[in-house]
Formats: structure tokens, C-alpha cells, sequence
């Protein structure tokens, strides 16, 4: 629990170990759920994987599935980092990744995806396929261009991703944001995130909240964090930042202790709500998350 939400670097390395080494020539070439399914994870030549390539081939799909989690770990990391750029680079990335990996696969006539181009394996079900089947099937300048392809979309994606970030970094609604989640950090809330909530009632006026939202670690040995002081300084922080027009009608604050170790989390989440301008609390509750 003391790893907090860098701890999903832990889970990643034990799928990536597990996946990896199960996948590879030392586990068969499958998972137990591949196992179960009756595929197998080969090289075009039916030969098994070696560790490495098993690695570098999951290594792709491990980057799809843990790329928001990884995203906060790495601001816990390196906490120089905007948070909302760091988000937004992985999603252009993830992005590429799910159209290589994911629905590249069905058009392929081997069904194979971005990580199987790169790894030179396939899956297949039960015996291999007939080597002349495959051969037939195999189009190196297909495949060249398909990854390619990917590689182009991928740096196209990052380059516009961080366009974006700059472009909302830049903004005056942005800039309050980031100065709300320094003063919210200052107090000892990591992975700070802010955004500006909008909701329209049966077209009545909006209610606006600025919704404040961290990681507090839990202090050493037993016990809890001190919500009430933590949520009571991060209300001041939005207060602190918000000029004396603002149209935002309540401040909301997400607050959440535990781990992630991306395979499993767990949270315990303080929320609080009070009015902006009366500082009247409209509610609180805690939320427990696995």
C-alpha cells in the first residue's frame, strides 16, 4: 500500500512477467487463457519464442492497457510534469496502439496485429497452419507499410497531443487550473487534477463546480489521513485562485488513499461538496473502489 500509485509499475513488470515468460518457448507459447482457448503464440516458421521477443511483443499491449495508470505513476515520478500533458501524449499513443493492435487485426490475413508484425509471430489454434497457407498469406511490404503506417500515426498523434496540451496550457481557464493544483500539491496532495464541471437542469441556468481531485498517501503505521485538514486546504486553494466574478456555484473535492498496482487497486475516496460563495457543505461521503 506504501507504493501508492507508482506501485503500478509493480504490476506491470508482473504481467509482463507472466505474460511474457508463459507466451515464450519456457511456458508453451500460451497463458492459461490462451491454454483454455486452445491458441498458441508462434513464429511464422512454428517455431516457439524466444523470452525477449515474447517481451518486446507484449510490451505493446501492456502499454495499451496500462496507459492511464502508468500516466499517473510517472507524474508521481518525475511530479515536473503537467499532469494533463502527460495524459493527453498517452493517449495519442494509446490511440495508435488500439488501431494497431486491436483493429488492424481482423483486415490482416493472418490476423495479425502491430505487435505481432513487430515480434514476427501469429497465433494459431491447435496445429500450425500449412507453411505454404502462411506463405501465401505473407506480404512483407504489406506488413512494412502497416508499421509504417503505425509509427507515422503514432509521432502524428504525440505531435498533436502536445499542440493541444500547449494550446490548453495556454489558456486563462487553464492557467487558474494549474495554480488551483499547485497550491492543492503544496499541502501534500499528489497527481493533482482539476477540471470545471457543467451541468444544464431542464434549461435552467448551469451549475458550474470546479471539481479538485489527488492522491494523499497514507502516513506511516496505522491510522488515516487528515481528511478534514486536506479537503479544507484544497477548498482554499480553488477559493484562492477563483476571481471575485466567478460564476462557479460549488467546489468539489475527490480525495483518494490506497494503491494501484494496475491488475488491482484499491481506494478508499473522500468526496466533499460545499457551496463556493456560502461555504455551506452540501455534501460528503466516502467511497470505497477496488
Amino acid at each position: 500500500a506504501r507504493l501508492g500509485e507508482r506501485g503500478v509499475f509493480v504490476g506491470l513488470a508482473i504481467s509482463m512477467a507472466y505474460t511474457g515468460v508463459l507466451q515464450s518457448r519456457l511456458g508453451g507459447g500460451r497463458t492459461l487463457g490462451k491454454r483454455l482457448l486452445g491458441l498458441r503464440v508462434v513464429r511464422l516458421d512454428g517455431t516457439l519464442l524466444s523470452l525477449d521477443r515474447s517481451l518486446v511483443r507484449y510490451a505493446l499491449m501492456g502499454l495499451l492497457v496500462y496507459q492511464g495508470a502508468v500516466a499517473y505513476a510517472l507524474v508521481a515520478l518525475l511530479p515536473f510534469l503537467p499532469l494533463a500533458l502527460v495524459q493527453t501524449v498517452f493517449v495519442g499513443i494509446a490511440s495508435t496502439l488500439f488501431i494497431g493492435c486491436v483493429l488492424v487485426v481482423p483486415f490482416h490475413p493472418l490476423k495479425r496485429g502491430l505487435h505481432d508484425l513487430l515480434a514476427g509471430t501469429i497465433v494459431i489454434r491447435g496445429v500450425m497452419a500449412d507453411p505454404v497457407c502462411i506463405a501465401a498469406r505473407t506480404n512483407p511490404r504489406r506488413d512494412r507499410r502497416i508499421m509504417l503506417g503505425a509509427a507515422t500515426l503514432g509521432l502524428l498523434s504525440i505531435v498533436a497531443s502536445i499542440a493541444l496540451s500547449r494550446q490548453l496550457l495556454s489558456s486563462m481557464d487553464f492557467k487558474t487550473m494549474r495554480a488551483i493544483s499547485d497550491r492543492i500539491q503544496a499541502t501534500g496532495v499528489s497527481n493533482v487534477g482539476v477540471v470545471r464541471r457543467t451541468v444544464w437542469n431542464n434549461g435552467g441556468p448551469p451549475v458550474v463546480t470546479m471539481v479538485a481531485s489527488g492522491f494523499v498517501p497514507r502516513p506511516d503505521g496505522a491510522g488515516e489521513p487528515a481528511w478534514d485538514a486536506l479537503e479544507a486546504a484544497s477548498v482554499a486553494g480553488v477559493k484562492a485562485e477563483l476571481p471575485a466574478n466567478s460564476d462557479v456555484d460549488g467546489i468539489e473535492t475527490e480525495l483518494r488513499t490506497g494503491f494501484n498496482i494496475g491488475i488491482y487497486k484499491s481506494y478508499e475516496v473522500r468526496v466533499h461538496l460545499e457551496n463556493a460563495r456560502t461555504g455551506q457543505v452540501v455534501g460528503s461521503q466516502t467511497i470505497w473502489n477496488w
